[in-house]
């Protein structure tokens, strides 16, 4: 006759699970620290490339470049903060000059009539625009004679520290504004100046331009696509996932408006620790709720989070006819938010099928909330 000793098979189911649950969490963090070492450099820039704006006013023979870019990422590729105490003071700022000065000229150059001019940097400073930490750089280019047509090649980020970065370009010249934006695929401007004022041989900003911007934010945005798919790992109906991702639009669309039009404004260093959280807490729920019912006002709530980093492309750039551009940028996000969707949620559909479907979810959503952590380090100090 054999002896049932429950009490000693159960310790052995205990470990058995125990075992099961470390090694799950080994695999995890291994491939989490892979992953890691394989994108550090970008990690830092996940919520989307840098933004930077340029604003020009032509004056006869002489051109003035005010350029703005982001202090992190300014300071930290040229090691401007030499103590590596966390702050750029103004000695370390001065200090710097010449290295700032040689980066600047030797990724911007502005023509006339096809001579290059002869580039100055007047000032340099850390200032706040739209709630962001950013160098004011004041730039001066003269030619030998009045400007007429005119060539900005601008390659600053765009080969190295940041190829996502985006910087907006104003041109004003008497009563005429010109728009254009900076990007990895678009570095080259040509404009000229007349007696009726300034205008641009290519195109100003179109409604197309805005909807790519907001295409290209998402899709960039390597934490707002892990976010996304957090929100849909977990087993759900068509209508459930549908129900989250309405829920999750309607939430950033009101913040984006908000913010772009500079009604509500918050500063990115709350708004992007608060994002990498949103990402640690759906990862966390993913991993012990049983059951998800409530998710969509998560989503709505953390919706509202995003919408503000969403904003951050739009905001400065919207003057008195802000509706096309506003409207056009929230349907380039989702524009992009759909086309991630119809390739994840295939897939996530999938893993219903699967016997380690859980073991699946569980590892994956331990991954996304190590990133989540990751960068909520990253960006509280």
């Amino acid at each position: 006759m054999i002896k049932f000793h429950s009490n000693r098979l159960y310790r052995y189911i205990r470990r058995g699970q125990f075992m099961r649950i470390h090694t799950l969490i080994m695999k995890t963090c291994v491939i989490f620290f892979v992953i890691v070492t394989l994108v550090q450099p970008q990690m830092t820039l996940a919520h989307t490339g840098s933004m930077g704006y340029s604003d020009i006013t032509i004056e006869g023979d002489t051109i003035h470049y005010e350029l703005y870019l982001l202090a992190d990422l300014l300071g930290g590729g040229l090691l401007i903060d030499s103590n590596e105490d966390g702050h750029m003071t103004p000695d370390e700022i001065n200090a710097s000059k010449p290295e700032l000065e040689d980066f600047i000229f030797s990724q911007l150059a502005l023509a006339n009539n096809g001579t290059i001019g002869n580039g100055s940097m007047q000032e340099i400073e850390l200032t706040e625009r739209f709630n962001t930490d950013m160098f004011h750089i004041e730039l001066k280019f003269q030619f030998d004679r009045p400007v007429e047509s005119y060539e900005i090649n601008y390659n600053i980020f765009l080969d190295g520290l940041d190829p996502g970065h985006q910087n907006f370009l104003t041109v004003e010249h008497e009563d005429q504004v010109v728009e254009q934006v900076f990007t990895e695929d678009s570095r080259y401007f040509e404009g000229s100046v007349s007696e009726a004022g300034t205008s641009a041989l290519g195109s100003s900003l179109t409604f197309w331009d805005y909807t790519l911007l907001g295409m290209k934010h998402i899709w960039g945005g390597i934490d707002h696509l892990l976010f996304i798919l957090a929100l849909i790992l977990v087993r759900g109906s068509f209508k459930h996932y549908a129900t989250i991702i309405t829920a999750f639009t309607v939430g950033h669309s009101i913040t984006l408006a908000l913010a772009a039009l500079e009604i509500i404004m918050i500063s990115s260093s709350i708004i992007e620790p608060l994002i990498a959280l949103s990402i640690v807490y759906i990862a966390v729920e993913n991993t012990r709720a049983k059951s998800v019912k409530w998710r969509w006002v998560v989503a709505l709530l953390f919706g509202l989070v995003h919408g503000f980093g969403f904003a951050e492309v739009l905001s400065g750039t919207l003057g008195d006819n802000f509706i096309v551009p506003l409207l056009s940028f929230n349907l380039g996000v989702e524009i992009g938010q759909i086309a991630v969707l119809l390739v994840l949620l295939p897939a996530v559909t999938y893993l219903k099928k699967i016997k380690w479907q859980p073991q699946i979810v569980n590892g994956t959503s331990i991954i996304i909330c190590l990133f989540g952590i990751y960068w909520f380090m990253e960006r509280i100090f």
